[in-house]
């Protein structure tokens, strides 16, 4: 398969795993629990850290390896006021990105994880 056909993959697929994720987020009992025994890590990545990266970013980090996932959270600068989120579904060589919106499940989980920053 080449670059071409994996970019229109992981396009194709991106709003497709939003998707998912949104509705079992909109299913669960406790989502701060089941998101807190789910996902792999919580960390800040730092500007540069990958190449053409100039902003950092907080990663709620779902799944690794081929595919993986995660959501960005972009921050105001020096605060933790949220500028914007994204949900990012990546796969060898090949990644793409859908805007989280603030009236989602998938913010609010953004938005507690974030708040444990204070």
């Amino acid at each position: 398969m080449n670059n071409t056909q994996r970019e229109l993959r992981c396009a194709d697929l991106v709003q497709d795993k939003f998707n998912e994720i949104e509705k079992t987020y909109n299913e669960v009992d406790d989502l701060y629990d089941y998101v807190n025994s789910t996902a792999l890590s919580w960390g800040y990545v730092e500007a540069e850290t990958f190449e053409g990266q100039d902003k950092g970013y907080y990663r709620l980090q779902l799944s690794w390896g081929g595919p993986s996932d995660e959501f960005r959270i972009y921050t105001i600068e020096d605060s933790l006021d949220i500028d914007y989120i994204e949900y990012h579904y990546m796969d060898w060589f090949d990644g793409a990105s859908v805007p989280v919106l603030e009236n989602t499940a998938s913010f609010d989980v953004c938005y507690m994880f974030l708040e444990g920053e204070v």
